[in-house]
């Protein structure tokens, strides 16, 4: 199997290997692939086994008792030449062999025979099936060795046109390389180029897609958590001390610390044995001497703690004006806001639903970070055209369906139009006024400036795109700002 620390010998051309090695987190994915693909190799030459039956055979006849086969040759050359397809063992030759055997007069050098001529063809059996099956594994592994590297290797050219196009965009390569494994055309690496572009100039948009999706929000939630805590304080502990800091009286069978009065029994004859029952039951009044020193003691404690609750990121709703009105340049500001709130929502993981209207709807879920699926939706979104009337109701019954699937109930709503378009009535705003109640957020971006107010009203922040305006881009990022600011003194959330 592959050492996690190196590539298999000629998988790469020394360029390619180089190229991967630069690129660190891309190395450890491919190494992990090529591991993977080591094991889905084994389990298919498994699955495969031609040689299933022809094993299970030879193995039966191999346990037989002696004599079985020499008996017994006819009916085993029939079951094995059925089981075992190119195979030139010469059966003739060991039908030789035992009828030989059968001639010889000695019965022990007929068993004899009979059992070397016996083991010598199951031998030639299994070297036999050893042999054909290593052949047929090493053909399909090297068959399926070259059609994985053919697939790696323009895998690897996909991710270097993503790399190029949207490093700037996306820190982990890891992430690109997953995208690679999508099936993507030259004319959508020709589209996300268009696009990476303009994201790349326009810092309005790149603004709007970092503040959706509860992205910062600056309202603050705390939740309690049992937390240890280190307590240290001063206790005082006596410990031994030079004579001379007496601190009292005790008693013991210590001579050297004895009161002279004790010791003054001694000297008398009379007294000398009531010192020495004193000393035997260590009951001789003695000097105490010791210092009381302070000493740290640490303790480790539970405590009751609050802590800011961190808002997970939530999911975004996109909804999508692709109206024949739309057409120029308010859908090309449309796709590239829609690309740069899809490549956050791909980079950071998060749920991202798009929904495009014009007279109907189409939607994209943009969620399957896998295998490039993402990215190819996002694709076909950018390349279709804006044509059609302009209905955005059905849009919204969508967008708050899927407010109620668990996926998406702390998501964010943005619609991105030139607002040209009737009321959306009173059931409507009504179910969007719920919605909010939810703390759900409904976004506008107003491209151009004949949008109908009462429609955009509905909507709790407002975002303006003045295509007659030199300087439209500024203007964004100040009105985003604007709201940042509330939000960040608490009147208002993101």
């Amino acid at each position: 199997m592959t050492d996690k620390n190196q590539f298999p010998k000629d998988l790469f051309d020394k360029e390619t290997e180089q190229y991967i090695l630069e690129h660190a987190e891309l190395s450890y994915q491919i190494l992990g692939e090529v591991s993977k693909h080591e094991s889905a190799i084994a389990e298919q030459i498994a699955l495969e086994n031609p040689f299933a039956q022809e094993t299970s055979f030879v193995q039966n006849v191999a346990k037989k008792e002696s004599g079985y086969i020499a008996k017994n040759l006819s009916e085993i050359e029939v079951g094995y030449k059925k089981v075992a397809k190119n195979s030139h063992i010469s059966f003739d030759f060991y039908d030789s062999e035992f009828k030989k055997a059968t001639q010889l007069k000695n019965q022990t050098s007929r068993k004899e025979k009979e059992a070397a001529a016996e083991k010598l063809l199951v031998k030639e059996m299994q070297e036999s099936l050893l042999n054909r099956k290593t052949a047929w594994e090493m053909r399909l592994i090297e068959e399926l060795r070259k059609k994985y590297l053919y697939e790696l290797l323009e895998r690897l050219k996909k991710f270097k046109k993503l790399e190029r196009l949207l490093s700037p965009f996306f820190g982990r390569t890891g992430l690109l390389w997953d995208m690679s494994a999508g099936l993507f055309q030259e004319s959508g690496f020709e589209i996300l180029e268009t696009y990476a572009d303009l994201l790349e100039r326009d810092e309005s948009l790149q603004e709007l897609a970092r503040v959706l999706g509860k992205h910062s929000r600056a309202q603050k939630e705390y939740e309690k958590e049992m937390r240890a805590k280190t307590v240290t304080r001063m206790v005082w502990k006596p410990r031994p001390a030079f004579k001379g800091q007496v601190t009292g009286i005790r008693t013991s069978n210590d001579i050297s610390s004895a009161l002279p009065s004790e010791l003054a029994l001694y000297k008398n004859p009379a007294t000398k044995i009531l010192f020495e029952k004193k000393f035997a039951e260590k009951s001789l009044l003695s000097f105490k001497y010791e210092n009381v020193m302070p000493e740290e003691k640490t303790e480790t404690q539970m405590e009751e703690v609050s802590k800011e609750k961190k808002e997970q990121k939530g999911p975004i709703i996109i909804c999508v004006d692709t109206s024949g009105s739309m057409n120029g340049t308010p859908e090309s500001i449309a796709k590239t806001a829609t690309f740069a709130l899809s490549k956050i929502a791909i980079e950071e993981k998060r749920k991202c639903y798009l929904i495009s209207f014009s007279t109907g709807i189409e939607t994209l879920d943009l969620s399957d970070f896998k295998s490039g699926n993402a990215l190819g939706k996002l694709i076909q979104f950018l390349r279709m055209s804006f044509n059609g009337g302009t209905d955005a109701l059905p849009a919204l019954i969508e967008a708050i369906r899927m407010l109620q699937e668990d996926d998406y109930k702390n998501a964010d709503v943005l619609m991105i139009s030139d607002f040209v378009m009737g009321n959306l009535g009173s059931d409507m705003e009504a179910k969007i006024k719920e919605e909010q109640k939810k703390k759900t957020d409904f976004y506008s971006l107003v491209i151009g400036s004949r949008g109908n107010t009462s429609t955009i009203a509905c909507f709790n922040h407002n975002w303006s795109y003045n295509l007659y305006d030199p300087d439209a881009s500024r203007h964004l990022i100040e009105q985003i700002q604007v709201i940042r600011r509330k939000a960040q003194s608490g009147t208002e959330s993101i």
